[in-house]
């Protein structure tokens, strides 16, 4: 394969390079916790994740900060415990925060070396 072939690549960077799980889960642990739910980050991110397929599967066109948003506020939902705007556009605003996985910065490095 030649890159100069292509005008656009695209690769899904998400749980192959970006740690999404650490990321949601910085989020959604604290707003838990202030509303007194003991569910720890496993727990939080199961029960999430459910509401994130529904809502990417609902609404396909809408950008992914308003799937974050959308999902955080029909988990709030399922557990009974409140979700204000400020909740929901921290985790919508949270995409460039997340950690990228310690080995992705190398990964990255020799793919670019060797395509030269």
């Amino acid at each position: 394969m030649r890159f100069t072939d292509y005008q656009v690549l695209s690769f899904d960077c998400y749980g192959t390079l970006i740690n999404w799980e650490a990321g949601i889960a910085a989020v959604l642990s604290p707003w838990a916790k202030s509303r007194g739910l003991t569910l720890n980050d496993e727990q939080l991110l199961t029960a999430y994740s459910t509401h994130e397929a529904t809502a990417e599967a609902e609404h396909p066109t809408d950008p992914y900060p308003g799937i974050l948003a959308r999902s955080l506020r029909a988990l709030g939902n399922e557990l009974d415990a409140a979700v204000s705007d400020q909740d929901a556009a921290a985790l919508a605003t949270s995409v460039p925060d997340w950690p990228a996985f310690a080995d992705s910065h190398d990964a990255d490095r020799g793919r670019r070396a060797g395509s030269r």
